[in-house]
């Protein structure tokens, strides 16, 4: 429940265009993914780095880190995969 409701905060401040899921090759990624899961099916990212995300929880505004995993894509923008406990909340193009 705290991961579903996680992810929908996080959705709505999203700034970029969201999407909920990407291709690496013939596979398909999609949120709530694990990320030995994304790792098997895309490899390790070009780069990642963190920013914190304010969500509202039981009535309370707090700021919970976010690592966000970057991955080019030949003749496309790239894709951001935004990660939280091990799992993916947001995926969007940069």
């Amino acid at each position: 429940m705290n991961k579903l409701f996680l992810f929908a905060i996080l959705i709505s401040f999203s700034i970029n265009t969201s999407a909920n899921s990407f291709r690496c090759g013939r596979t398909l990624v999609k949120v709530d993914e694990s990320t030995n899961a994304l790792i098997k099916k895309c490899g390790n990212p070009v780069r990642k780095y963190s920013s914190k995300e304010t969500v509202s929880e039981h009535g309370h505004q707090k700021r919970i880190g976010v690592s966000n995993w970057v991955y080019e894509r030949r003749g496309k923008k790239d894709m951001i995969v935004s990660i939280y406990s091990g799992t993916v909340v947001k995926i969007q193009v940069d």
